[in-house]
């Protein structure tokens, strides 16, 4: 596409800093970070930002192409952990984000955020934070209507 950013960089018309790349996919340090190692993993053919509606054997390949750039920023940062989001905002061609999890220890503890927060509409960001627990007969409600 001609005005999509990550296009131009597949491209080679706007620099990145390159990690890893294959014939099909692209992965390059984020240029506005909120950790240090904020990765991108990018398709170098055009898809649109929604995962959801990109073809399934596609889908399978980006998270292994994932899967390789994650193991990257553990070996190098030596961390135990990466996080993935793909929540399709922001730039309209298909993406994932790698978080590396600083701080992290290697054996799992159990660790939540002491603020809980409930989202009505998208705010531009996406949370882990759990927020305050609902009603179960209001979940069951909901979980009977999505099935229909």
């Amino acid at each position: 596409m001609d005005n999509c950013i990550f296009c131009k960089i597949v491209s080679g018309e706007i620099p990145c800093a390159k990690i890893w790349e294959d014939e099909n996919y692209l992965a390059f340090l984020d240029i506005n970070p909120n950790t240090k190692g904020m990765a991108l993993v990018i398709t170098k053919e055009h898809f649109d930002s929604y995962l959801f509606d990109m073809p399934e054997d596609m889908q399978a390949k980006f998270l292994t192409a994932a899967n390789k750039v994650s193991r990257m920023l553990e070996k190098y940062f030596k961390i135990s952990r990466v996080a993935l989001v793909m929540e399709g905002m922001g730039i309209n061609h298909a993406h994932l984000k790698l978080y590396p999890l600083h701080g992290v220890t290697d054996k799992f503890v159990e660790m939540w955020a002491s603020e809980k927060k409930f989202f009505d509409k998208y705010e531009g960001y996406i949370s882990t934070q759990l927020g305050p627990q609902a009603d179960m007969a209001e979940l069951n409600k909901l979980a009977e209507e999505i099935q229909l």
